[in-house]
């Protein structure tokens, strides 16, 4: 029994109710349902969803009108969310790259100039003037590069990483779709 319980705990089950299928895609978007944009507010209540249910695979759970059922409505809805996730996913994963080989960069101007500024001093390549000239700007751009760059390799934005894990896992996560009868008011 306690497996059971565990199991369940482990797969993280994100339930959704909708009306109509526009609550999944875009009202601004007039193009037709298989190429809408996601809805901001669909990825909205996921992200909460998530952040209450963080660990194990996913399970999301569409539930729907009993007249929105059909299959070929439900594949297409399951591969458009998967493929925004995944590529939201990627971007993430590329903003990331990208932002760790600036910090890289930085990092490496910043120890080039420093070592340039030690060097002209040890070695006296430079007369005093012009040493003492570049240690101006150098000295200032060694430190701030050194240490911006750092800063850009090791405390990269919590948020933008739980972001990138958000997004990879609902592009790998299984859709499925419940169907509630119609209540009458």
């Amino acid at each position: 029994m306690s497996e059971v319980i565990q199991r369940i705990k482990d797969l993280g089950e994100i339930a959704i109710v909708i009306d109509t299928w526009d609550d999944v895609f875009s009202d601004f978007d007039p193009r037709p349902l298989n190429e809408r944009t996601v809805s901001g507010d669909f990825i909205t209540e996921l992200k909460k969803r998530y952040r209450e249910t963080r660990r194990g695979d996913f399970i999301i759970t569409i539930y729907a009108p009993l007249d929105l059922k059909d299959e070929k409505s439900e594949r297409m809805v399951t591969q458009r969310l998967k493929k925004h996730f995944l590529h939201g996913y990627l971007q993430k994963k590329k903003e990331l790259r990208s932002t760790r080989l600036r910090g890289t960069i930085f990092v490496l101007i910043g120890i080039g100039s420093l070592t340039f500024l030690t060097l002209a001093t040890y070695f006296k390549f430079l007369n005093t003037l012009a040493r003492e000239l570049s240690a101006i700007v150098l000295m200032p751009l060694g430190w701030f590069g050194f240490w911006e760059g750092l800063s850009k390799l090791i405390d990269t934005s919590p948020g933008f990483i739980q972001d990138e894990i958000l997004f990879r896992k609902l592009s790998k996560a299984t859709y499925q779709f419940k169907y509630l009868p119609e209540q009458s008011g």
